[in-house]
């Protein structure tokens, strides 16, 4: 089996985890907790972090909300830049393909929620109420399974470009 159908078998495993985890746990949420909480509404007191369930209409952290046709369009274009992107994984690269498969697997599990209620489960809440200043996020957004995998995924996959960039200009010399 050649290098680059290791990797895209891979991808397809964490891409399916990922997805997986992240409809299983919106799931358990709705379920839990099945009132929805306005989509603003931040914990009182201090309760560093909480399960909660709020609805997104928009995308990260809300933003495009009054606008339908760019939450859409957004995570679509997000996908296309990732197909593209593709072709510059390196095939070997256990760690490229890994944070390839979570953002695939996150921007998926948040458009499959759009598409079928035409919102995102967001239900991760942090509250930093011990920073002494003011914090534009002393309130973080209410995020979700999906959120993180892209979050962990974009950052492993710029670090490993990084690494792969320094480990290629090593070998060259």
């Amino acid at each position: 089996m050649t290098p680059r159908k290791k990797q895209i078998i891979w991808i397809l495993v964490v891409f399916l985890i990922v997805v997986s985890a992240d409809q299983i746990s919106k799931a358990v949420i709705r379920t839990v907790f099945p009132d929805v909480e306005r989509y603003y509404y931040r914990a009182s007191g201090p309760v560093f972090f909480r399960f909660t369930h709020q609805i997104n209409p928009g995308v990260v952290g809300g933003m495009f909300r009054e606008n339908p046709v760019m939450a859409y369009a957004a995570p679509l274009f997000a996908t296309c830049i990732l197909l593209y992107l593709f072709r510059y994984l390196e095939p070997t690269s256990k760690l490229q393909s890994t944070a390839y498969g979570l953002i695939a697997g996150g921007a998926i599990g948040n458009l499959i929620d759009r598409l079928r209620l035409g919102h995102v489960t967001d239900f991760l809440e942090f509250h930093f109420y011990f920073i002494p200043f003011k914090f534009p996020w002393k309130d973080f957004p209410p995020f979700n399974c999906a959120d993180t995998a892209i979050c962990t995924g974009v950052f492993f996959l710029i670090i490993s470009w990084y690494w792969v960039g320094q480990n290629d200009a090593v070998n060259a010399a």
